[in-house]
C-alpha cells in the first residue's frame, strides 16, 4: 500500500463546506460547490480562469447535464441552473421537505438518470433517503430509506456495481446495478478512522473515498482491499473527482467549517496519482 502526501492547492477560495467536484470536458472547467456558502464554483485548469454562481439556499451538489446546464441540489429538491445567465428552474420536489433535511451528494449514471440523496442536519436521524430521477420525470423515486447522511456515489467501469455511502455507518456499500435498479446491498469497505464522504471510481475500477475527520483520501481495489492513502493537510476532506483532458488529476475538496485557524481548511487540492486515470463524468439527460 502506498501512503503519499503530494497534493497542491488547486483553488485557494475558502469553502465552508466544499463538495461535489466534477470536470466538464466540454468546457474544460472543474466545478464544485460550497454547500453552506450557497455557491457553485468553477476553475479552468489550463487557463486559470475562475468564477462562481450563487444559489438561494444550501446546495448539496452540482451535476452536469446533456444541455450544458447544471442540476443543483437544493433543500427542496433538484433545480436546473443555467451557468450563463444564472436562471434556475425546479425539476422536482422531495416528498419530505422537513427543515431538518437538505440535499447532499448526487451523480448521474451512464443512462442519464440522476441519483441524489438527502441528509439530516443533525447527522444522526435516519430520516433521509437516496432518490432517483429519470430524465423527463416530474417525481423522484425513493430507492434507499432509513438514511442518516446520504453521501458518495459511483459506478464500476462496466456499470454493474453501484457504490454508496451513508456516512455514519462508516462503510462504503456496493449494490448490483442494472438499468436504474439496485439489489444485493453489501459492505465493500469499512472505515476505521474518520467517516467516508464523497467518492469517485477510476478506469481500473479503483474506488477513491474522501475521509471526513481523517485528513485523507483512500483508494480501494475492486476487491475492497486498501491500495493507496493520500494524506491531506487538513482533516475535513469531503470529496474527489478526476479532471483534466487526460483525467489524471484528482481534485479533492475540503471544508473550513469550525476551523477558523486552519489555513489549509476549505481549499480545493490537486493530486497526481501514478499510473491511474479517471473516466469522463456521466451527465443527466435533462
Amino acid at each position: 500500500m502506498d501512503a503519499v502526501s503530494e497534493v497542491e492547492v488547486f483553488d485557494s477560495r475558502r469553502c465552508e463546506l466544499g463538495e461535489s467536484p466534477h470536470y466538464d470536458e466540454r468546457t474544460g472547467r472543474v466545478w464544485w460547490v460550497d454547500v453552506l456558502g450557497c455557491r457553485v464554483l468553477w476553475r479552468t485548469p489550463s487557463a486559470g480562469e475562475s468564477g462562481w454562481l450563487t444559489t438561494p439556499a444550501h446546495v448539496g451538489a452540482a451535476v452536469p447535464t446533456s444541455s450544458g446546464r447544471l442540476v443543483v441540489c437544493l433543500p427542496d429538491g433538484p433545480s436546473l441552473l443555467d451557468p450563463v445567465d444564472g436562471r434556475m428552474r425546479p425539476l422536482a420536489q422531495y416528498p419530505d421537505t422537513s427543515p431538518g433535511l437538505r440535499s447532499n451528494d448526487a451523480k448521474a449514471d451512464r443512462e442519464g438518470r440522476l441519483w441524489l440523496g438527502t441528509m439530516a442536519y443533525d447527522e444522526s436521524s435516519p430520516i433521509a433517503r437516496l432518490y432517483r430521477l429519470d430524465a423527463g420525470a416530474a417525481q423522484l423515486q425513493a430507492v434507499v430509506d432509513g438514511v442518516k447522511v446520504s453521501n458518495g456515489l459511483g459506478w464500476s467501469p462496466d456499470g454493474a456495481i453501484m457504490y454508496y455511502v451513508d456516512s455514519p455507518t462508516r462503510r462504503v456499500d456496493a449494490f448490483d446495478y442494472d438499468s436504474g435498479h439496485v439489489k444485493n446491498r453489501r459492505t465493500f469497505a469499512t472505515i476505521d478512522h474518520g467517516f467516508p464522504d464523497g467518492l469517485c471510481v477510476d478506469a481500473d475500477g479503483g474506488v477513491w473515498v474522501a475521509l471526513w475527520l481523517a485528513g485523507a483520501v483512500h483508494r480501494y481495489l475492486p476487491n475492497g482491499a486498501l491500495d493507496r492513502v493520500v494524506r491531506m493537510p487538513t482533516p475535513l476532506v469531503t470529496s474527489c473527482a478526476f479532471a483534466g483532458p487526460d483525467f489524471r488529476t484528482l481534485i479533492i475538496t475540503t471544508a473550513a467549517k469550525g476551523r477558523p485557524d486552519d489555513a489549509a481548511a476549505g481549499l480545493t487540492y490537486a493530486h497526481y496519482p501514478n499510473g491511474v486515470h479517471g473516466l469522463a463524468v456521466d451527465v443527466f439527460a435533462g
